[in-house]
Formats: structure tokens, sequence, C-alpha cells
């Protein structure tokens, strides 16, 4: 078995050395040819550096994150005012309010600290007066 995988290996060399003109027929490049590689140009994809990719992709997350909180926050606010007496109810009440709060800060810290590590990766962040 393993001589059969390098008979075909070495069949396949062969007929990349002897017929070179035909093996470059074959493949046709579409895109752009940058140091003898080709890269594909028409491939629906975004031409934007992975780098902005993510970081819209962090954005949009801490954004749903920040969204989620203060719904729970909301309700959390209306299960305090619908607790109407209720000691177990209003205490319920009170820590999903922390809870919601403590999940805004943390929505917001991170939107602090990601684009805090973005300006600094970039140079432009500003440290006082020059």
């Amino acid at each position: 078995m393993l001589r059969l995988f390098f008979f075909s290996l070495f069949l396949l060399g062969a007929i990349f050395v002897v017929f070179p003109q035909s093996v470059s027929a074959l493949v046709t490049c579409t895109g752009e040819i940058r140091a003898g590689v080709c890269f594909p140009t028409d491939t629906g994809l975004s031409s934007q550096p992975v780098g902005d990719l993510l970081m819209k992709l962090m954005n949009w997350l801490l954004a749903l994150v920040g969204i989620i909180a203060i719904i729970a926050f909301i309700i959390s606010g209306l299960q305090y005012f619908l607790a109407a007496g209720d000691e177990k109810m209003a205490e319920t009440a009170k820590r999903n309010m922390e809870y919601a709060v403590i999940g805004i800060i943390v929505a917001l810290s991170g939107l602090v600290i990601i684009t805090a590590i973005d300006q600094a990766l970039n140079g432009t962040l500003y440290m006082g007066t020059p």
C-alpha cells in the first residue's frame, strides 16, 4: 500500500516535470497575481482588515449584552413594583436588579477596555498633554 502511494506520488511529479506547460494551461488565475501566487478578487468577501471586522463583531456583541442587561433592569423594576408588600418577591427583584446593574457595568467596561486596547495597538492612545 505504501509502495502504491509513493509510486503515485512519483508519477504525479513526473507529469509536472515533463509537461509543465500543459499543467499551467489547466490552472488559470481569474484574480490578481502577487509574488507568483493567484489571489482571487471576485469571492464576494469583505476587503476590510480582519482587525476591523473583529472590532465590529465585539462592538455588536457588547451592544447586545448591554441591551439585554437594560431589559433585565426594567423587568426587575417591574417585579419590585408588583411585589406589593411581598418581602420574598421584593428581595428577588432587588437581587435581579443588582445582577442587571452588574451586567451593565460589565458591558460598559468591556467596551472601554476593548476601545483602549484598540487605540493602544493603533498608537492613538491619548496619554495627557504633549
